[in-house]
């Protein structure tokens, strides 16, 4: 078992000395770590509501499951996560129906702002 230690040093000595423990990683290096992390995760995205889904579904028959042995508590607990579950969902899919506010206002009906009157 790996431990990471860390050291502290005293101000005055780390001015003196000039060699600092900095990881060496390029620009382009950073980048396409940036790229990659940001392509895990639209692919997780884009599969988070068949996750939620598949979540509170699991949830559904273990709060079935936990009626029918006779335990209540865990049955309701489970009940709640598989309503906030369906719900959340619900929401999402509402939001992606949601179109952007536009101005329904032309330059034609109004006229220019910017008209210079002499």
């Amino acid at each position: 078992m790996m431990t990471m230690m860390a050291n502290y040093v005293d101000e005055k000595k780390l001015e003196k000395s000039s060699m600092q423990w900095v990881p060496v990683i390029s620009g382009s290096t950073e980048v396409s770590m940036l790229i990659y992390s940001l392509d895990i995760i639209t692919k997780i995205g884009k599969n988070l509501p068949i996750l939620f889904l598949s979540l509170a579904s699991l949830n559904v028959l273990l709060a079935a499951n936990d009626f029918l042995a006779n335990n209540i508590e865990f049955g309701i607990l489970n009940s709640l996560f598989a309503a906030n579950g369906f719900i959340f969902l619900v929401q999402t899919h509402q939001s992606n129906r949601v179109q952007p506010l536009t101005s329904n206002y032309s330059e034609t009906d109004y006229g220019s702002f910017l008209e210079i009157k002499e």
